[in-house]
């Protein structure tokens, strides 16, 4: 949100509480806000101040409503991988996703994978969610898939790997098959 939009937004609330407070003024019984507001319309040049406010708030009100039925623009994060004179070059986390689920994928029994990512000042923080097959040492696969990991990152992508978390959600299991 825009430092506009929040002068906007403020000035909107305070509007609102102000004529939300004399109305709650005027239901618990005191007429003296009710008695004002119906002397200043007699006058046309309060009227012309009233039509103001509220044209205002009509206007405020539409803005606010409209922006908050338009979609934000989604905000791709990417990280740096080159700086240089002529400028940087990037890449997507997208990319980076497919990066690093093509090497998990090359570690023997890892069946599926999912991954988050987060860059970091230090670098690309992964967390990898796997399926694995039932016949591995995990802490060996974890280890392995880990190492593989952060290398072929460091290799394709350039970027540091500071943290790479393994955690095994399932063991794949294969159909049982019956004999009939």
């Amino acid at each position: 949100m825009s430092v506009l939009d929040r002068a906007l937004l403020a000035l909107f609330a305070l509007l609102v509480a102000v004529l939300s407070l004399g109305t709650l003024v005027v239901v618990a019984g005191w007429a003296v806000p009710l008695d004002l507001f119906e002397l200043s319309l007699r006058r046309p040049d309060y009227r012309i101040i009233a039509g103001l406010v509220a044209t205002v708030l009509f206007l405020l009100a539409l803005r606010f409503l409209v922006a908050s039925v338009r979609p934000a623009a989604a905000r791709e994060e990417q990280a740096v991988i080159k700086a240089a004179e002529l400028g940087t070059a990037s890449i997507s986390l997208p990319a980076l996703e497919n990066l690093v689920i093509r090497a998990a994928r090359q570690v023997k029994g890892v069946r599926e994978v999912r991954t988050r990512l987060h860059v970091l000042p230090e670098g690309l923080s992964v967390k990898l969610n796997i399926t694995v097959s039932p016949d591995r040492n995990l802490p060996e696969l974890a280890a392995a898939l880990q190492q593989q990991v952060h290398e072929y990152i460091v290799a394709t992508a350039g970027l540091e790997v500071p943290e790479v978390q393994v955690r095994v959600n399932g063991i794949y299991q294969e159909g049982v098959r019956r004999a009939e």
